[in-house]
């Protein structure tokens, strides 16, 4: 008696059926692949051979689906048939090739960054089988499967797979047509670099949902054979992804890149960037900042420090300027920027404290005094204050006094994005009657067309009534 049960069938392919399998001793979910040996073709059993010689020669890799073992069974009833089973680890995900579909087309910075994990996960099992000079021979988003985290995927289906030299070897071509590379099309030959030609067609499915090619039948396997057509490129992927597609996709096959080679381009690099903008300064990095930061690694450990230090601070001081309270127009360190020739440096001392803004205006030296305004001006390193020449005087408490008599000191406060001014009542009415005058001006400007036609049409219905008269 078998020590495991068959599930429902997860799969179906022309080789074989995929079931869901449960170990009854240890209650183990896997899947298993079976070849009815009664009813199937003589390929399809030698195909499942094949697979289950290749997975026991492999050592384990993450990014191949691992061979948990193989039996035979025999089922008894009214047709007694025998199985040939293969037991490999179940992948839950489903394949690439549906995940793309799902997406109906659609493809956003999300979906490449998940595109760019898979292709560095099957780069890699292709890496793990080309060092053991094993092809796969079939690659394509059907025989991707994703795990749980749509970024990991595992290189599955070895029925096709072959064991060669280095220099590859003359064999009938293996594998689908629609991912076959032009030299496999011409029966020359079948080799790691087909392996890389079909990764980049199954890198056009992943992100389209579609074969790299549309099939036309012999019409397509000439134009992937003997023309000089290249699969399509998908606009919405990115340059760099593009730059990669190139990279697999040459008709040469000593052109294309190795599998060493595509796990150092960018495209699968873990901290790849899009080819966006930058969403703040921080986030922006140059050649030039790029070249001043290998100078600072061959100082040492110290300057790197002292770099870290000075990003802290200007991530703080940026933070506090774009947090919801605003400027703090009401903290200490006030320092005189420009001030008022005009004004008395003791008299502001005074009217600082009655102002409560802050009671220690700092002096600055004589040239700095005076910038030609009759305006004071403070800052504290979160805003700018400005004092017209009546509040160097008048921002104390008095001031309210000589406002209700008519003296001129206190005033409004006027805010502005960059700076804040102190104003007198006669500034503040002159001001408003200038921003009416102004706004009336630009609408009769505006509208000067249709008041011209309003007056001639009043005009011709004064000259009829006239005449009726």
């Amino acid at each position: 008696m078998a020590s495991w049960v068959r599930g429902r069938c997860i799969g179906r392919g022309s080789f074989g059926t995929v079931s869901l399998g449960f170990d009854r001793r240890t209650g183990e979910v896997f899947a298993v692949k079976s070849v009815d040996t009664g009813s199937c073709l003589p390929h399809q059993i030698e195909s499942l051979e094949n697979e289950i010689r290749i997975l026991r020669s492999l050592p384990p890799s993450p990014h191949l689906v691992a061979y948990l073992g193989d039996d035979v069974t025999h089922h008894e009833g009214l047709a007694k048939t025998t199985s040939r089973n293969l037991h490999m680890e179940y992948v839950s995900g489903g394949t690439a090739a549906e995940s793309a579909a799902r997406r109906g087309g659609k493809f956003s910075e999300v979906d490449e960054a998940i595109v760019r994990s898979q292709a560095q996960c099957v780069v890699s099992a292709l890496q793990h089988l080309h060092s053991g000079g094993i092809v796969h021979c079939d690659v394509k988003g059907r025989n991707i499967l994703v795990g749980q985290d749509p970024r990991l995927a595992k290189l599955a289906d070895f029925g096709s797979a072959i064991r060669i030299g280095e220099s590859g070897a003359r064999v009938a071509p293996r594998g689908s047509p629609l991912w076959m590379a032009p030299e496999v099309i011409r029966g020359e030959c079948q080799g790691s670099p087909s392996d890389v030609w079909s990764l980049g067609c199954a890198v056009v499915e992943m992100v389209t949902g579609r074969p790299p090619w549309e099939d036309h039948g012999v019409d397509t396997l000439t134009r992937i054979g003997y023309s000089s057509e290249m699969p399509e490129h998908p606009a919405q992927l990115s340059k760099l992804g593009r730059d990669f597609l190139e990279k697999c996709l040459r008709r040469d096959p000593e052109a294309r890149w190795s599998c060493d080679q595509l796990l150092q381009h960018p495209f699968l690099q873990k901290d790849a960037v899009a080819d966006s903008s930058p969403r703040c300064v921080l986030d922006w990095v140059s050649s030039e900042f790029e070249d001043d930061e290998e100078e600072e690694d061959e100082v040492g450990a110290s300057s790197n420090s002292v770099a870290e230090e000075d990003e802290a601070d200007a991530r703080a001081r940026i933070g506090k300027l774009s947090s919801s309270r605003g400027a703090n127009w009401e903290s200490e360190g006030w320092t005189m920027v420009r001030g008022n020739r005009e004004c008395d440096p003791e008299e502001e001392e005074g009217a600082g404290a009655g102002a409560g803004t802050s009671s220690q205006y700092r002096e600055t030296s004589g040239a700095e005094w005076g910038n030609g305004s009759g305006i004071g001006e403070y800052s504290n390193f979160s805003g700018r204050l400005l004092a017209t020449e009546a509040q160097c005087s008048s921002i104390n408490s008095s001031s309210v006094v000589e406002e209700e008599e008519g003296g001129g000191g206190g005033g409004y406060l006027a805010v502005g994005e960059t700076e804040m001014g102190f104003y007198s009542l006669r500034g503040v009415v002159v001001l408003l009657l200038h921003h009416y005058c102004h706004c009336l001006l630009r609408m009769l400007s505006r509208n000067i067309l249709l008041l011209l036609c309003y007056f001639t049409f009043s005009l011709a219905l004064f000259f009829l009534f006239e005449i009726d008269r």
